[in-house]
């Protein structure tokens, strides 16, 4: 392996943030050993280039600001070998914040298909198009009915992801 371990690093780090996993693993695809690249994200670590906490928190506002409700926060962190960060989804995306994101996706969702209240074949498609965004599928329930002005609360939603939220 030509380089430095260290170089190696930091020019990773300067195209994108990375989790230490995610570092880690791209170190040993680049041709240095698992305890080189361990030790070096012990060191980034360390000197605070690398901080899993951060990068968590600013995937969580990202996927928030594209829409997404906190399946998909979740998922994203996982991707990015953010485990830990997993467990704290309730905080990084709260409550309020998923319903306020679920509002802004179904005021599209109802205009990307028009007469969902009434036809039952749209509103699946609208229910389908909020679930696909990561959003809870009981959040949706009840904003899907309250939108459709049901006091019933009679809109089918079924969770189309099989994990669950910690």
């Amino acid at each position: 392996m030509t380089g430095d371990v260290h170089e190696t690093a930091l020019r990773m780090l300067a195209r994108r943030a990375l989790s230490a996993r995610e570092l880690s693993t791209r170190l040993v695809r680049r041709g240095f050993s698992p305890r080189q690249a361990a030790a070096e994200v012990r060191r980034l670590l360390g000197a605070g280039l690398v901080n899993d906490t951060a990068l968590a928190e600013s995937l969580a506002q990202a996927e928030v600001r594209r829409g997404r409700g906190r399946r998909a926060v979740v998922a994203t962190l996982r991707r990015r070998g953010l485990t830990a960060a997993v467990a704290r989804a309730r905080e990084l995306v709260p409550e309020e914040e998923e319903r306020a994101g679920l509002a802004r996706a179904l005021t599209a969702a109802s205009r990307r298909y028009p007469g969902w209240r009434q036809l039952p074949e749209r509103r699946r498609k609208v229910v389908r198009y909020l679930l696909a965004r990561g959003f809870d599928p009981r959040l949706v329930r009840e904003a899907v009915a309250a939108r459709r002005g049901d006091a019933d609360d009679a809109v089918d939603v079924e969770p189309t992801a099989a994990e669950d939220l910690p």
